[in-house]
């Protein structure tokens, strides 16, 4: 059959209109663009006086948490040493520690020891509301020196075009704008309906647990307590509104339950978790802390902002929560493993509190009868053979107690905090520490040296510190002379305490290490060997990786140059010392501008610092650590008898002839750099001591490692001087060193 044929004009039409139909379903279609979708639902459930301890089967919402999620210890610690609710709230709202106005002792009778938060409106549910005393509070912040700037929040959620809900008063703290007032607030009986909403971030009070038996002799508090009853009740209250929170968030939506601050007085770590979609069974870890399972209150708003893509203000100085999960081996798969690590957490933070003071009173009176045994030995009234064995009984003591610092490291070891009796628990484990380092330092081939025990120890206090440094600051945190996560002064690097151990340390192996080359007639390798010592350890010490330190190497860096410097021969002049400090300043200003090139939330305070420089704070920051040295500086007398006590060991390092100390005298003829070394030593405490907050504590602790020493190459110059000429003659090496530096009669002629 013969087909027709068709005009060109009807085939273009025909063509025309199927093309047309084949399109009208598109056209029609809803666009990708015309409804964007949104970032995934956030909500955080928020609450006081939480810890994982409390949590049990009478409490299923919180039980049910390290099951489905990441869990950790918060540190809460804010203004004062204990947290008020109202307190993690404001650090909630300006990602920076921030508090409540100090009730006035005058008006003790009618200001509850915590205030209570009060909200005005919300008549309407998801109407707007004002926090009442929204202005008391800026007033507060504005006071202290830690420059928060409260409803931060809500304007970055603005920006971005993003909503959100508050529900009970706290969240209504969180989620202000800078005026104190919010825009979508629910009271808590509306939980259900505020979940149900639109707003990508949902902010759940769930009540605060107080503990009436931690609330000391202060006023009673009123309107802070979930409910009233036991703490069990409150406990109760809270599980509930999690239960509830748990029942009606969405399957995508990422739930963060965290305890914001403590139950009464004492400071605790509190609880958090975090599920949903990244947040899988596992630990919780953020870079501001670098530790597992442990996380700060400060750290919640970067955490929020994150999860929504929401560009965060500058000032933020928490980073992201973490997940460690057990898909990846980042955690172990059981349970009660993950439970077991935050509840050591928390029971050493509690445990070591309590023994820090008698600790370091113990140790400075053990270190003054060392004084005075060292005094009593040196006495000339002492048959020849007993004053021999009494020089060789002090020194191993000397040494003994130089192995004290670094064994409360070591003893971190040990989960002596599980113990019924955590006091001789951790007393037994340092005791164990410090009799193998001291069979180390005594017994090695080192031994035979004037000054090698004296480096052995220094090797290992510094060897020890910079391999925990590196491995995460496990053995500082809650040791007796380490970081205390409850103060969340910080959590990783070198602390002042820290700092002032590892850098004595290092310096005083480069002098032995030195002494020994010198000796041996190697002056130039004894200067390389102490340029690659300070380089080595300032590296260790400053990067932002390891030490993390920013006033460390402005007292290293000058202190080990100038020790190069002096066992090379070299004559100081001002014009050397002046380039020594402009090149530690560029040192330190490199590294803290690569350390501010990472992205925001990686860097450290090094980094931070610079954005501050930046943002034209950085007087602030200077006059605040000023501030804050001086008020420790003369807050006490023992404070104020540091500095002096430095002044006055200056003086004798520099002329013990002069000052009777005959036997530092006979150190110094036997050993070339001990002088030197000792001087550099005192300008390193010094500027140590100058330049950090809380540096009265850098000479104090670099005294307790470098006197038990110099005590002890003391003793052992007189010891070789008192002992037969048979038992102490030299190898045919040191024959060669004695005739470079003979051993000399104390200036003053007169005998030891």
């Amino acid at each position: 059959m013969r087909v027709p044929r068709r005009p060109l004009t009807w085939v273009i039409t025909r063509i025309v209109v199927a093309l047309a139909a084949m399109a009208a379903p598109v056209a029609l279609a809803p666009s990708a663009q015309a409804a964007p979708v949104g970032p995934d639902p956030v909500i955080l459930v928020g609450t006081s006086g939480v810890q994982w301890a409390d949590v049990s089967t009478a409490t299923p919402a919180l039980a049910s948490l390290p099951r489905q999620g990441s869990i950790g210890d918060v540190a809460v610690r804010s203004v004062r040493r204990s947290a008020c609710p109202v307190d993690g709230w404001l650090a909630v709202s300006s990602g920076r520690r921030a508090a409540d106005s100090a009730v006035d002792p005058a008006d003790s009778d009618t200001v509850p020891a915590c205030r209570p938060i009060r909200v005005r409106g919300g008549a309407v549910p998801g109407g707007s509301a004002t926090v009442v005393d929204w202005q008391r509070y800026v007033d507060a912040a504005a006071a202290e020196k830690f420059d928060a700037q409260l409803g931060v929040v809500a304007p970055a959620l603005d920006d971005a075009g993003l909503c959100a809900t508050a529900v009970g008063p706290g969240a209504a703290i969180a989620l202000a704008r800078p005026d104190g007032t919010v825009q979508r607030y629910w009271p808590t009986s509306g939980l259900t309906e505020a979940l149900n909403g639109d707003c990508p971030l949902t902010v759940v009070d769930a009540g605060a647990v107080r503990d009436p038996s931690d609330a000391g002799d202060g006023p009673a508090e009123q309107g802070v307590a979930v409910a009233p009853g036991d703490r069990a009740a409150q406990l109760r209250a809270v599980d509930d509104v999690v239960a509830q929170v748990l029942a009606a968030a969405p399957a995508n939506a990422r739930v963060i339950v965290a305890s914001l601050a403590d139950a009464g007085l004492t400071p605790h770590l509190q609880l958090i978790a975090a599920t949903g979609p990244g947040y899988g069974p596992g630990w919780l870890r953020t870079a501001s802390t670098r530790q597992v399972a442990l996380v700060q209150a400060t750290d919640i708003t970067p955490t929020l902002l994150s999860l929504l893509d929401v560009d965060g203000p500058a000032g933020l100085v928490g980073s992201p929560l973490q997940n460690l999960s057990v898909a990846e081996g980042k955690a172990p798969a059981d349970v009660q493993a993950r439970l077991r690590k935050v509840a050591d957490l928390e029971q050493a933070a509690q445990e070591v509190q309590s023994l820090v003071a008698p600790f370091f009173n113990g140790l400075v009176v053990a270190q003054l009868l060392l004084y005075g045994a060292a005094a009593l030995v040196l006495r000339r009234s002492w048959a020849s053979r007993r004053r021999l064995t009494l020089l060789r009984t002090v020194r191993r003591i000397a040494l003994v107690f130089a192995t004290v610092p670094v064994a409360t490291y070591l003893a971190n070891t040990v989960p002596w905090w599980r113990s019924s009796h955590p006091l001789l628990a951790v007393v037994l484990a340092v005791a164990g520490y410090v009799v193998v380092l001291s069979l180390v330092a005594q017994l090695g081939p080192w031994r035979r040296w004037v000054l090698g025990p004296f480096g052995a120890v220094a090797a290992l206090t510094s060897i020890v510190l910079a391999a925990d440094i590196m491995t995460g600051s496990r053995l500082q945190t809650s040791s007796l002379m380490g970081l205390q996560p409850v103060v969340a002064g910080r959590f990783y690097g070198f602390s002042n305490v820290a700092f002032a151990l590892f850098a004595t340390g290092a310096l005083l192996l480069a002098v032995a290490v030195a002494d020994g080359l010198v000796r041996a007639g190697r002056r130039g390798l004894a200067g390389l060997a102490v340029a690659v010592i300070g380089l080595v350890a300032t590296v260790l010490d400053v990067a932002p990786a390891w030490g993390s330190d920013f006033g460390g190497p402005l007292g290293m860096v000058p202190a080990f140059a100038v020790l190069t410097l002096l066992v090379l021969g070299v004559r100081l002049s001002w014009r050397k010392l002046l380039l020594i400090a402009a090149g530690t300043v560029l040192l330190l200003t490199a590294v803290s501008v690569v350390d501010w090139l990472r992205p925001a939330a990686q860097r450290t305070h090094l980094g931070r610092f610079v954005q501050t420089v930046i943002d034209g704070g950085a007087w602030d920051v200077i006059a605040r650590k000023g501030e804050q040295n001086l008020s420790i500086l003369f807050g006490s007398v023992l404070s104020l008898l540091v500095p002096v006590a430095a002044l006055f060991v200056t003086l004798v390092l520099m002329r013990p002839s002069s000052w009777g100390v005959r036997a530092l005298a006979r150190a110094y003829d036997r050993s070339p750099t001990l002088r030197h070394g000792l001087i550099c030593l005192m300008l390193l405490l010094g500027i140590g001591f100058a330049v950090n907050d809380s540096g009265t504590a850098i000479p104090a602790v670099g005294f307790t490692l470098a006197i038990p020493l110099v005590i002890a190459a003391s003793l052992r110059a007189l010891e070789d001087d008192d002992a037969p000429a048979e038992a102490t003659a030299p190898a045919p090496r040191a024959r060669a060193a004695s005739r470079l530096r003979p051993t000399a009669p104390p200036r003053d002629g007169s005998p030891a």
